[in-house]
């Protein structure tokens, strides 16, 4: 954790004292330099697509004066969100810090949890991750639901600021089921006062989410149930926003073990709820466990990206979208063999979508790039996830695609 705090806060340093408004962005050295990353390949293929985010992050650079946001959807690889927060970081020391965004409450869930908030309650809460559709309760936003019956309940948000970035907000967004059986709820402050109720009436026309905003930001707050009806018997709870109202960056992260593809599509409220973030951008970072499968076939891998891309692009007409492909990595003792093909579905996929595509496999090595991972000592035991420096190369190596592509469309704007 002190390695992650230590490398953003050198990128970060990097990036404020180099940039100046309406110029290109000095992009940061990798900490250490290694042998298997092609510098050549990582970028973003077809960046085109992406031509309306980045004017929307020019005027954010030059005038200040807007929110963009952008959702990152993935597996166990965004979870803990260890990639994400270096990207995130990055996004908002350099163009502006709109809030911490999205939030699950994984603690509760009993689940791994990102490191930059914590969630806590003494009461016990049901839980359902989006890879156990057969299971009942609605999964929404986050990729996972709290339930409980308990009108007595509560549970606690708290955010950890860093050296680099204040994630206290002065409003909080609930995602919840909003209906007769649910129960009210209240937001608590740090002391235990009463800051307001969330109000059952709709926000933007999304049945399932209301706000309350605080009359100061904090970085920690409480949700009470309350019981107001007789009909009243249960809480399901989505997911929290919490913003600060800041111009700026807020990147969303939507991380679940085991996530695939369909997962997300088959979820009852997710892609439908996408839509509340107003997404400018739609990152999938997905693929991992689909090729962790023996029954790994291409044409169904194809088909489940083109029904969840399609579902997102119906809620989010104008999102621009950019799909990752995973690191290669090992099944069992073995780099596994499907990874490579998954990475060719998604350039095909993404080709044949005319939308932007990020290939990390090619960027470190292609189809034998596990065997440079484990080289490396960039893998942990299991040979699937990486370590801290892995992740960290990841997040790196994707702001510098991410960097490049922005300074090449400032350098051709037109004037």
């Amino acid at each position: 954790m002190i390695r992650l705090k230590n490398t953003l806060l050198l990128a970060a340093l990097w990036l404020s004292v180099q940039n100046s408004i309406g110029q290109p962005i000095a992009i940061p050295e990798l900490e250490k330099n290694y042998p298997f990353v092609n510098e050549e390949c990582n970028v973003i293929s077809n960046s085109g697509h992406l031509a309306g985010l980045m004017e929307k992050l020019y005027d954010l650079k030059t005038n200040g004066k807007r929110t963009i946001n952008i959702l990152h959807i993935g597996d166990s690889h965004l979870q803990a969100d260890f990639v994400t927060s270096v990207i995130r970081t990055t996004l908002q020391t350099t163009f502006g810090n709109g809030g911490r965004g999205l939030v699950v409450p994984f603690r509760l869930a009993k689940s791994n949890e990102p490191f930059n908030y914590v969630s806590s309650s003494s009461f016990d809460w049901k839980s359902k991750r989006c890879v156990f559709p057969g299971q009942p309760m609605p999964i929404g936003i986050g990729g996972l639901t709290i339930s409980t019956s308990d009108s007595c309940a509560d549970f606690t948000i708290k955010t950890n600021n860093d050296s680099l970035l204040n994630y206290s907000f002065n409003k909080m967004k609930v995602f919840y089921e909003n209906d007769s059986t649910s129960y009210s709820m209240a937001l608590l402050d740090s002391l235990g006062g009463k800051v307001g109720m969330f109000a059952p009436d709709s926000i933007d026309h999304s049945p399932y989410i209301s706000s309350i905003a605080l009359p100061t930001p904090a970085n920690k707050g409480t949700i009470k149930l309350v019981k107001t009806a007789a009909e009243q018997s249960r809480a399901v709870i989505y997911g929290l926003l919490l913003e600060n109202g800041n111009p700026g960056i807020i990147y969303h992260t939507v991380g679940v073990n085991g996530a695939q593809f369909q997962h997300y599509s088959e979820a009852l409220h997710f892609s439908e709820q996408t839509k509340a973030l107003k997404p400018d951008l739609i990152i999938i970072s997905l693929g991992t466990n689909e090729a962790f499968g023996l029954n790994f076939r291409q044409d169904k891998f194809y088909a489940d990206m083109q029904l969840l891309y399609s579902q997102l692009k119906k809620e989010n007409p104008n999102a621009c979208f950019l799909f990752t492909i995973p690191a290669c990595s090992y099944r069992r003792k073995k780099a596994n063999p499907r990874l490579p093909l998954a990475g060719k579905t998604i350039i095909r996929f993404t080709a044949d979508n005319n939308i932007s595509c990020w290939d990390l496999q090619g960027a470190t090595g292609g189809d034998n790039s596990a065997v440079n991972w484990k080289k490396n000592q960039l893998l942990r035991p299991d040979g699937v996830h990486y370590n801290l420096a892995g992740y960290e190369l990841q997040g790196n190596l994707f702001c510098k695609a991410f960097l490049n592509s922005y300074n090449a469309y400032v350098a051709n704007r037109p004037q």
